[in-house]
């Protein structure tokens, strides 16, 4: 556990990502957070770590935040680092640390809760876009763009629907596993979705896709130029058009619908999330509860059930994150 120098220091960060499941991204934040944890105790070697320390360590990352020279995001990214850190350790006198106890919660703000999902006119907008810059080009560019926005209704991000190797993948049993490594998941992380009729359907669509053209995945070329081709064409169909499209929003979107979707399954039709409705928190409960009759403390039992499903089938750990999708 030496962090003497910075190749023990790269070292150990990247064991610890590989204990924790975790890739490059946060093999990064462990490192940045291992210098600063040497740099204000001294300490060479992480069993030296103390309580102590990183009570004072977080406490000057709040007067960063205070000062302005650090963001909450930042802060909470450090924060993350320190407790994974503190699981790998494993010593009795340590013990994870929750931002809120120092006042450093992310909690949802006015721009986290809003509706970033796109409008139907506007995605269909895009894929037709995507068709006939194909049939003007015959750049096959195009129409794995097309799917891979397609699929991207399966909860995946488009770096994920453009790099996962759906060939390989068996969805006979309505399930689509995203490993973690090569199907582009955020920090290697594999999961798990459930799949609908409909997910399935695209995904199968876009399988046929790969084949028929001989391709691995739908990121034609290196991961860098696809991600830049996905940006350009974008920012063209943006010019060309009166629509607003955004690659996140699809995300938005689908969490949306599975949360509507959610609710029937448990006998309620149209109950949407807040961010959909707008409305206040407590104005958008009490809505709720006077149309399925249900409780506070039911609702509140089911609304959690439901945010966890999503969240898993999101790639995220907290139910803090879904709740920015959902508000």
């Amino acid at each position: 556990m030496s962090i003497k120098s910075e190749s023990k220091i790269s070292f150990l960060s990247k064991e610890i990502a590989e204990f924790i499941k975790r890739g490059s991204s946060t093999t990064e934040k462990l490192s940045a957070t291992i210098r600063e944890i040497k740099a204000q105790t001294g300490i060479i070697t992480l069993k030296d770590l103390e309580q102590s320390h990183i009570n004072n360590m977080v406490m000057e990352i709040k007067n960063d935040v205070s000062s302005g020279t650090k963001s909450l995001s930042n802060a909470n990214s450090y924060i993350s680092s320190i407790n994974n850190i503190v699981k790998y350790i494993g010593k009795d006198d340590l013990h994870a640390i929750k931002a809120s106890d120092f006042g450093l919660s992310r909690n949802i703000s006015e721009k986290d809760g809003i509706n970033k999902e796109n409008s139907r006119e506007s995605a269909a907008a895009f894929k037709t876009w995507l068709n006939e810059k194909y049939t003007q080009t015959n750049d096959l560019r195009y129409l794995a763009l097309m799917h891979a926005v397609n699929i991207q209704s399966v909860n995946l991000r488009l770096r994920e629907s453009l790099q996962i190797k759906l060939l390989n993948k068996d969805l006979s049993k309505n399930i689509l596993k995203v490993s973690a490594k090569g199907d582009g998941s955020k920090n290697s992380r594999e999961r798990e979705i459930k799949l609908n009729h409909e997910q399935k359907s695209v995904l199968l669509e876009a399988r046929d896709f790969l084949k028929e053209n001989h391709l691995k995945n739908l990121n034609i070329g290196t991961i860098k130029q696809g991600r830049n081709f996905a940006n350009n064409a974008l920012k063209s169909f943006r010019a060309e058009t009166n629509h607003y499209f955004h690659y996140h929003g699809e995300r938005h979107w689908t969490v949306h619908e599975a949360y509507k979707e959610a609710w029937k399954l448990k006998g309620y039709d149209n109950i949407e999330c807040r961010a959909r409705t707008g409305e206040g928190k407590a104005e958008w409960i009490s809505g709720i509860l006077e149309t399925t009759g249900l409780s506070k403390s039911e609702f509140q039992t089911m609304d959690k059930e439901i945010r966890q499903e999503i969240s898993r089938n999101l790639g995220h750990e907290r139910i803090e994150i879904t709740n920015r999708y959902l508000g």
